[in-house]
């Protein structure tokens, strides 16, 4: 059995004699060096930059892995939401991103910003699998609650071309086909519940204009 003084005195010599300083600040190790970077879960997250921008990580010790770095570095892009960190001894650290997911685009003041479920707000940027996704025009104030609404009803988003917010606290939705919904500012759950019966109800398909906005009224045009 190693005394007390023995065992602090060989861990002294194990973290000193395991790590040295190069000329450009680096603390690289000898035990233990990361020599594979593995980066798993990503989609919208520039992979290239993100692996030049984890590269310190290389030679340095994976048993003293500093994960308060690694989360510095993936904190600067919007789409990252969380990381999960895996050893892999004796030379291997894998990191799986989760992403945030967007279900919206929005248009304001002539840019574009990508909108999650939460109202998050993500910088735009082209990415093929999200070029369809339904637009907002306008302030997005209690988009939240509308996509929840929408959401509990099975009415599917991805029938939505646009949703249109007006200052009077409503919403417009243009559907794919072109036919919209004229949403009152409140009480609209159970409107919204019955609306996938009546757009595939063939007695109402010539009809592009669903307007709902006076109370226990359907006006159809």
């Amino acid at each position: 059995m190693i005394k007390g003084n023995n065992f602090f005195l060989l861990i002294f010599f194990f973290i000193t004699f395991t790590t040295y300083n190069s000329n450009e600040k680096k603390n690289f190790s000898i035990i233990f060096p990361i020599n594979k970077i593995i980066i798993k879960g990503t989609y919208a997250v520039d992979l290239i930059k993100l692996k030049a921008e984890l590269e310190f990580l290389r030679k340095t010790s994976l048993f003293f892995l500093k994960d308060k770095e690694i989360i510095k570095v993936t904190k600067k892009y919007d789409f990252i939401s969380g990381i999960q960190l895996k050893k892999k001894y004796p030379n291997t650290l894998k990191i799986t991103i989760s992403e945030d997911i967007p279900v919206v685009t929005e248009i304001k003041e002539k840019k574009r910003y990508y909108l999650t479920k939460d109202g998050k707000k993500i910088n735009y940027i082209e990415l093929k699998a999200y070029e369809n996704l339904p637009i907002i025009f306008g302030n997005h104030k209690n988009f939240s609650f509308l996509l929840n609404q929408l959401q509990v009803s099975n009415f599917s988003i991805n029938k939505i071309k646009a949703f249109y917010y007006f200052d009077v606290g409503r919403w417009d939705i243009t559907l794919k086909d072109n036919r919209t919904i004229k949403l009152p500012a409140t009480n609209y759950e159970k409107i919204l519940v019955q609306m996938d019966s009546i757009l595939n109800n063939s007695s109402f398909s010539k009809y592009q204009i669903f307007d709902y906005r006076i109370k226990d009224q359907l006006i159809l045009q």
